[in-house]
């Protein structure tokens, strides 16, 4: 019995210190990896806004005077002490233009800087040793124009970054990298022998790959020398670098074995028969409860998709168990039929204004990531309340419903139709290329021409019109704002007769009425 208490306290303890350690050791390293991500974020930051300061204020007369150029520059960097290893001035060809002894520009960040951009090139040694990192800015004309591009190389050993990474050690052995994921290379470390050189390759270490691909945040690894790390990854936006800390698992976790040892020598039989006997009896009569808890805990943040607890026993946790699947069912049922009655029209079964909102926001942004463009048709029907007063409210129910089918026949599959009001409609079609205010006309007179057939209700057959107004998106707008460019194009469809559309005025596009736009 001592035998088992012993062995049972041991594995379950060290599980346990294992875990909480692992954990206590990814936080600091987290908050470590941040730390050294900030300063080295502000280090870049300091350098490129002096950069900028200086391109706005060189003289554009000293752009055709390299002497006088040279001295003007070397001036503002001594001043400045930021850039040891010297300040540059190309033009767009990169044509060195303070001394046309060097070399042409080209590096990555002479190619950012001509588009407008402030930019990091690529870290390398110098024939001192010293790791040098070069920098560029535009330097713009008068019209605002790109006319030449400033250039500065920062000393990162002779700044101190580097001896700032080794105070930024944890433990005996761990340690701080600066990656650039562009250039695949490790900018600085903790051990100096690495820095500078290239990072693995892929598949080598699996928490490294995902850092790469853009993971951010804290895990277990093990390394290219096939030693096992809990490593944590902070992001340097300035310049999309990262930065990971590091700590060897068998350091991190020492005190797990210091743990084992005090427990296979201090642990007496007494002690251990008692613990096993209560752990035994209570292990098998709280385990189900425990575990349940555990699960619902888990459903509750999300960890665990909802789903019926397992019974394990006949008994009263049984029951408990069983009561709470059942609650956990009607829950379900009622979830799926709110969140169908949140975001429907119940009449048509069409996305509502907030369902409408969501896939509008989502719209925009994914057309302003990849150039497209979207459009919104804002239908409002024409002779709508006539057909209600003649064939009243259950004739006009059928009506919509009939012109909702209509309607979602006309679209594809990643376009929405939305009912927004009585007898209102939007529609939102998305990944239009151009010219985008063609398409869109095109299918405004699609949704005329549908609308316009026959509608069979139960004792006679009858039409209406539709008046819409079209506004086209390219990711800079909000949806309230298309929403409302689309409405006011409405109303001037209706003021131009109904039956038509228009184009909303912001998008300066020609407007084409539905007889204009007819074969």
């Amino acid at each position: 019995m001592a035998f088992v208490g012993t062995a049972a306290s041991y594995i379950q303890l060290s599980r346990f210190l294992r875990e909480d350690l692992t954990q206590s050791v990814a936080a600091q390293q987290t908050a470590l990896a941040a730390y050294v991500a900030r300063d080295v974020d502000n280090y870049l930051d300091e350098r490129l806004a002096f950069l900028e300061r200086l391109a706005g204020a060189v003289p554009a007369g000293l752009l055709a005077q390299p002497g006088q150029l040279r001295a003007w520059l070397a001036e503002r960097g001594a001043l400045g002490g930021l850039f040891p290893l010297g300040l540059s001035v190309a033009d767009t060809g990169g044509k060195r233009l303070d001394d046309a002894a060097q070399p042409a520009a080209d590096g990555p960040e002479f190619a950012a800087a001509l588009a407008g951009k402030r930019a990091i090139g690529r870290p390398h040694a110098t024939p001192s040793g010293h790791s040098a990192l070069p920098m560029a800015v535009p330097v713009r004309n008068s019209a605002g124009q790109v006319a030449a591009v400033l250039l500065g190389t920062a000393d990162l050993t002779a700044d101190g970054l580097l001896d700032h990474l080794q105070d930024g050690r944890v433990g005996q052995s761990g340690g701080i990298l600066v990656i650039s994921p562009r250039d695949r290379l490790f900018v600085a470390s903790t051990d100096v022998s690495m820095s500078l050189t290239p990072t693995p390759r892929e598949g080598v270490n699996l928490l490294h790959d995902r850092a790469m691909a853009g993971y951010r945040g804290s895990g277990t690894t093990r390394n290219a020398k096939g030693i096992d790390e809990i490593s944590a990854i902070a992001s340097v936006p300035t310049s999309g670098w990262f930065v990971v800390a590091r700590l060897p698992v068998a350091e991190a976790l020492a005190p797990v074995g210091r743990m084992q040892s005090f427990i296979l020598q201090q642990r007496g039989p007494a002690v251990s028969a008692v613990l096993i006997v209560l752990g035994l009896v209570m292990a098998w009569l709280l385990r189900p409860l425990f575990r349940a808890a555990d699960e619902a805990d888990r459903m509750t943040r999300g960890e665990l998709p909802l789903a019926p607890l397992k019974v394990v026993r006949d008994d009263e946790i049984g029951h408990l168990t069983q009561a709470f699947n059942r609650l956990l069912a009607k829950l379900l049922d009622n979830q799926e039929a709110l969140q169908r009655i949140a975001h429907h029209d119940t009449l048509t079964g069409l996305p509502n204004r907030k369902l409408l909102d969501d896939r509008l926001q989502q719209a925009l942004a994914h057309a302003g990531r990849q150039g497209h463009k979207v459009a919104v048709l804002y239908l409002d029907l024409d002779g709508f309340k006539g057909l209600n007063d003649t064939f009243g409210h259950e004739a006009g129910d059928k009506a919509l419903q009939e012109i909702a089918r209509r309607l979602q026949a006309l679209v594809r599959q990643t376009d929405t139709v939305a009912r927004i009001g009585g007898d209102e409609f939007v529609l939102l079609a998305t990944g239009l290329n151009e010219p985008a205010n063609e398409g869109a006309q095109v299918l405004a007179q699609r949704c005329i021409d549908a609308i316009a057939e026959p509608l069979p209700l139960d004792r006679a057959r009858t039409a209406i019109g539709v008046s819409i107004g079209i506004a086209l998106g390219d990711g800079s707008e909000t949806p309230r704002d298309l929403l409302a460019a689309a409405d006011k194009a409405m109303y001037r469809a209706k003021q131009g007769g109904r039956g038509t559309h228009a184009m909303s005025a912001a998008n300066a596009l020609p407007e084409m009425s539905s007889a204009a736009s007819r074969p």
